[in-house]
C-alpha cells in the first residue's frame, strides 16, 4: 500500500480552495490513483476514466482542474498532477523502499528461525 500526501494547508492554496467540490474530489481521487500506480503523477486516459467514475464527476471538472493549473494535459489523452512529486514520493523511491524492506523483513526471518 502506498500513500498520498497532502500538506496540511493543501485545502486552503489558492489553486485547490478555488476549486468546486467536485473538481477538489477528482484532484484527490487523482492523486490517490497516481500514488497507488506508481505514476509519478501522470494518469493515462484509462486512469482518467476510472478517477472520472470514482469521483462521480465529469470531464468539465477536468477542464476545471486544467484552467485551474492543478492538473496540464499530456498530449496522449492524459494529464499530469502538478507538483505531484513535491510532496509524493517517487515510483523509484516507494519501490526502493519496499525492497529494502522485503530484505530487512527476510533478514529478520532468517534469524528468528535460527
Amino acid at each position: 500500500m502506498t500513500w498520498a500526501k497532502l500538506d496540511d494547508q493543501f485545502p486552503e492554496h489558492p489553486r485547490i480552495s478555488e476549486l468546486s467540490d467536485k473538481a477538489f474530489r477528482t484532484h484527490v481521487t487523482g492523486l490517490c490513483i497516481a500514488a497507488r500506480r506508481l505514476t509519478d503523477g501522470h494518469l493515462n486516459a484509462p486512469d482518467v476514466r476510472v478517477i472520472l467514475a470514482l469521483a462521480r464527476s465529469r470531464p468539465k471538472h477536468l477542464e476545471e482542474l486544467v484552467g485551474t493549473g492543478v492538473w496540464t494535459r499530456n498530449g496522449n489523452g492524459g494529464y499530469v498532477i502538478r507538483d505531484y512529486l513535491d510532496y509524493n514520493p517517487s515510483a523509484k523511491q516507494v519501490k526502493d523502499r519496499r525492497k529494502a524492506e522485503a530484505e530487512r523483513l527476510k533478514a529478520y526471518r532468517e534469524r528468528s528461525t535460527r
